[in-house]
């Protein structure tokens, strides 16, 4: 059995890693503003707009609580959304009163993704050839644990 990391290598091993997420966030801050004033939206759509695509289709209520905007607020997103063709209102069919907001995927990955070389790389299925099932397993258990999704 190895024999556990020395103090001075797991600290080191951790600044790294410390350093590297952050290096990772502020290149998708970076490429968010970019996307953001070449695609016509503003910081606040283009999150509602990533949690629609997370999520799925929700009703304007809905993406409000994701959002932590009121629901004045998010009329106002949704309306500057759909006006650039990310997403589109939809009537409930289970209460034609209330309206669905639906992310257009095809126009995001047609116009959004681009601006995102670090995901699109992500998304190829060579990026994860180098690493084996058990690895995968603990990158995701990693990043599951920093988006306070469960395990």
């Amino acid at each position: 059995m190895p024999a556990p990391p020395t103090r001075p290598r797991r600290d080191e091993a951790i600044r790294d890693l410390k350093l590297t997420l952050r290096h990772f966030v502020v290149e998708l801050l970076v490429s968010s503003y970019k996307a953001t004033e070449d695609v016509g939206v503003n910081p606040t759509d283009l999150g509602a707009l990533c949690l629609l695509l997370l999520h799925g289709p929700a009703p304007a209520g809905r993406l409000a609580e994701l959002t932590g905007l009121t629901t004045g607020a998010i009329t106002g997103v949704i309306d500057r959304l759909e006006k650039g063709g990310f997403v589109r209102r939809e009537v409930d069919p289970a209460d034609r009163r209330k309206v669905i907001v639906v992310p257009d995927a095809e126009r995001v990955d047609r116009d959004l993704f681009p601006h995102f070389p670090n995901l699109q790389t992500a998304a190829t299925p060579q990026f994860y050839n180098e690493f084996s099932n058990a690895e995968l397993g603990l990158i995701s258990k990693f990043l599951s644990r920093l988006t306070l999704l469960p395990t």
